[in-house]
Formats: structure tokens, C-alpha cells, sequence
């Protein structure tokens, strides 16, 4: 029972619209990779997935074992990527024929010993190649160790891809220009191997819009198909999936001089009203989000956040709005950007949506 009456609103619509227009930036060969991790991005990844299927989509991507069992159990029918599979998960991604990055020599020494001993003949997997971002990933040698091994008989090497570190950034960008370089060079390198034909994905959503001439045989496409690109112009392309409400369920007058919140949050500059909502940093809103002027809508009207976020309220300033207890504050959406207010925050869109948390009642428009 979602007792707040706080609700997120997943747009289905908005969605659709969204993976149309990243379509529209590739060529008719190019494939989509939606990733529907942590949740959908804070969402309900099992209603996203299956509004990815109706709409073509053949592949996705999720980090965990876990979430893919999710997926599956709910009668997703598409093939299921997962980004970072755990030594300990290996035989049950396997039992559950989901497609697993290897992103380490060891982890393929498991796989393959795995395989070998439950006389699979063909399992699908996907290599990481570390070409920058030194956070996972295998080196060019051990891709080639890899595709040379013995080992790899009953493995189906279905991609071999690579991850940006900033994409977003503008161009030039040394540090992408040489990611995208040495990507080139694997795939150059391995041309001269003899196996069949594979398959190669680097960019992700900002990476569409900033090197669209990279797009090689599939894209994976997170962010932007919630809404957002990491930049503010290419976002005027795109439609917020979500928006995030919540009631003000007491209004206070509050005389000038007074602290609001805990630890003297932030003083009052007059006589102030300060209304409360019942959202806080147990429901993805974290303190950063506190004392920065960043503003919600009441009734379309900018109200600003006040002293510091509490575990399930926030406060904010509606002395100059029009406003009674029951009314919605809109924390974020389409007329709120998560991005910008994410911004003023000093964190970024990922970690506001990702964040939104399972006691917020989830809407859906199709």
C-alpha cells in the first residue's frame, strides 16, 4: 500500500518515441541494444521490457543475473544480456541460456570449463574489451588468446564491444578519439582471423548523437531511452519516460528568522509558508538535493526545496504560490528535468532515476 500517495509515472508512449528517434540516427542494419538494468532505470524493467518487445526489439541488456531471472520469469521472450555476471552465478546463467559478457581471462576459464562439462554445445556469449574506461574488460592479448583457445569450440562469440568514458564530452575529445582508435585496431586485427563473421558495439546514447559515424553493428542505448542524453540540446529530441509526484500533506507559516529542517537546515529569510511532502532519501531523493535552489512545480509554479532532506519528507517554499494540502508537487518529468535539477545538485540523472525506490507507487501510460 503506497500510503504517501507519492506515484511515479512510467509513459509508454514517451518511450516509443524515444527509441524512434535513436532508430532515426542509424542506418537500417544497425541494431538497438535496450538496457533496462537497475530496474529500468528506477522504473519497472518487466513493463519496459515487454513494451521493447511489442516494438520489435530482439536483445537486451541488464547487469545481474538476478534482474535477467526477473525478466524471464515474467515471459519476457528476448534474448538477455548480462553486463556483469558473478563467478558464483556462472552455472545458473548458463542452465538459463542467457547471453554473459566475459570480461575477464578468468571469468572465460570458468565459462569454458562450465560448458565443457555440461556437454553444451553451443553457448552465447559477448567479449569486453577494455579500451580506456580500465574499469572491466579484456586486453587486446587476451581477446586474442580467447578467439585462438581451444576452448572456445562450444562458445558463440556473438559480440565483441567496448564502453566510452565520456562521450558526452565535445568534439575533439582526446580520450574518446583514442578509445575509438584502438576499438578500430581490434577490429582490424582481428579481421585476419579465421572465424565467422563478428559482431561490434561501442557507442551508448551519447555516443549516438555525438559519433553517429561509429555505430559499426548495434548500439546499447540506457539513458536515452528514458528520456535523456547527457546533454541538454540533444535532450530537446528526446521525451521524459517518468515523472515524479508527490502530495504536500501540511502547510506551515513559518515566522522569518526560524530553522527549517534538521541540523538548522536553512533559515527563513521572512514569513514563510513551508509545505511538506512526503518523499525523502529512503524514496531516491538523497541530501544532495537539499539547501541548492532547486525547485519543484506546485500548480506550474517553481518552488523552491528548504534545509536538508529528511528519510521520507522534504520541505519546500510555497509562500508565493497558490496552494492547499492534496495538491502535487512534481519533482521532476517533462516540464522538471531530471537531468538539470540532478545538475544543481552536483550528481547526475542516472543516480536521481536509478535511485527511485520500490515504496513509490509506479503508473503506467500506454
Amino acid at each position: 500500500m503506497n500510503i504517501s500517495g507519492s506515484y511515479l509515472t512510467i509513459n509508454l508512449k514517451n518511450l516509443e518515441h524515444n527509441l524512434k528517434v535513436i532508430k532515426s540516427k542509424l542506418n537500417a542494419k544497425c541494431k538497438i541494444i535496450p538496457v533496462v538494468k537497475a530496474n529500468g532505470y528506477g522504473s519497472d524493467s518487466i513493463i519496459i521490457a515487454k513494451k521493447l518487445y511489442e516494438l520489435g526489439v530482439e536483445r537486451i541488456a541488464v547487469a545481474t543475473f538476478n534482474e535477467a531471472l526477473i525478466l524471464k520469469k515474467s515471459g519476457i521472450k528476448m534474448s538477455i544480456m548480462i553486463f556483469y555476471p558473478n563467478f558464483k552465478n556462472v552455472n545458473l546463467i548458463i542452465k538459463e541460456n542467457f547471453e554473459m559478457v566475459i570480461y575477464s581471462k578468468h571469468l572465460f576459464e570458468i565459462v569454458s570449463k562450465k560448458i565443457d562439462k555440461l556437454k553444451i554445445k553451443s553457448y552465447p556469449v559477448h567479449l569486453k574489451f577494455n579500451s580506456g574506461l580500465n574499469r572491466l574488460g579484456l586486453e587486446k592479448n587476451e581477446i586474442k588468446f580467447i578467439l585462438n583457445s581451444n576452448k572456445i569450440k562450444s562458445i558463440d562469440i556473438l559480440s565483441i564491444y567496448s564502453h566510452l568514458g565520456c562521450s558526452e564530452n565535445d568534439r575533439p575529445c582526446r580520450y574518446t578519439d583514442k578509445q575509438i582508435e584502438l576499438f578500430d585496431e581490434l577490429i582490424k586485427d582481428l579481421s585476419k582471423l579465421t572465424r565467422p563473421k563478428l559482431g561490434f558495439h561501442l557507442l551508448n546514447t551519447s555516443g549516438v548523437f555525438n559519433y553517429p559515424k561509429k555505430q559499426y553493428d548495434s548500439v546499447r542505448i540506457g539513458l536515452g531511452l528514458y528520456g535523456y542524453s547527457n546533454n541538454f540540446v540533444w535532450d530537446k529530441e528526446l521525451k521524459p519516460v517518468f515523472e515524479l509526484k508527490s502530495p504536500i500533506i501540511q502547510i506551515k507559516k513559518v515566522p522569518k528568522g526560524r530553522y527549517v529542517g534538521y541540523d538548522f537546515g536553512q533559515k527563513t529569510e521572512r514569513e514563510s509558508l513551508i509545505a511538506s511532502i512526503p518523499i525523502g532519501h529512503a524514496d531516491g531523493i538523497s541530501r544532495n538535493f537539499g539547501g541548492k535552489n532547486i525547485n519543484v512545480l506546485v500548480n506550474n509554479k517553481k518552488c523552491s526545496i528548504i534545509g536538508n532532506i529528511c528519510m521520507d519528507i522534504l520541505m519546500i517554499d510555497v509562500t508565493n504560490v497558490v496552494c492547499k494540502t492534496g495538491d502535487f508537487a512534481l519533482i521532476f518529468g517533462p516540464q522538471n528535468s531530471a537531468s538539470k535539477i540532478s545538475k544543481k545538485a552536483g550528481t547526475i540523472s542516472y543516480e536521481l532515476l536509478s535511485g527511485i525506490s520500490n515504496r513509490i507507487i509506479r503508473k503506467i501510460i500506454y
